[in-house]
């Protein structure tokens, strides 16, 4: 389904998973007013309908339609990262860039720079992608080496993720560039969630997310 705007905005949408069929009704109002030569009432009730559609969509709906595109995201504490954009879940974004692989959390963006005229909804919460728990569980079993990031910027923890429960992950400290063993071990480190702005992997982190 697609619809355009006066400004040329574009709204490719597979399907709403909540309601996907609530615009039927409109679709048949404006097919009998075309029948009757209605233009000017077509004109603005396709107008609204554009509008409706775009106040349902997320920023992860508009972001799914970059992926393979790059953007310039700026996190909450100012810093800016231009992106490739290569996975996007329910409420996350991953992309790579010149260092490697990055995750954000939807909550740490506070603005994006880039073409979002497209975006696409899932069929079904599933389609969305896995939760960001779901995430940092693939990372802990990949015993991918990450390096997080909190809300202010620093660098709080890096090394590996042992355990991640509903609202929180452990992390096994050492060093990036080393791996998992117990002589390189400085300790573990209990990280919420909420206190995480970016995880920072290898180029191959996002495989297969």
């Amino acid at each position: 389904m697609a619809a355009g705007s006066s400004s040329d905005d574009e709204i490719n949408v597979g399907a709403s998973y909540s309601e996907p069929m609530r615009w039927n009704d409109l679709f048949a109002d404006l097919e009998s007013q075309l029948e009757f030569g209605q233009w000017e009432a077509v004109e603005q009730d396709a107008a609204e309908l554009t509008r409706g559609m775009w106040a349902e969509l997320t920023l992860m709906d508009r972001l799914r339609a970059a992926l393979g595109q790059r953007m310039r995201l700026m996190l909450r504490d100012g810093h800016s990262y231009t992106l490739l954009i290569r996975a996007v879940g329910p409420a996350w974004v991953g992309g790579v860039d010149d260092a490697g692989a990055l995750l954000m959390p939807r909550e740490a963006i506070l603005s994006v720079d880039g073409d979002l005229r497209r975006a696409v909804v899932p069929r079904r919460p599933l389609q969305a992608g896995p939760k960001m728990g779901a995430v940092y569980r693939m990372l802990a079993r990949r015993r991918e080496p990450v390096q997080i990031a909190a809300r202010h910027g620093r660098t709080i923890a890096e090394g590996t993720i042992d355990r991640v429960g509903r609202d929180h992950l452990d992390l096994a400290l050492h060093a990036r560039d080393e791996f998992r063993r117990d002589a390189a071990l400085r300790g573990l480190r209990i990280v919420p969630f909420e206190a995480i702005q970016l995880v920072r992997a290898s180029p191959r982190g996002l495989d297969d997310i």
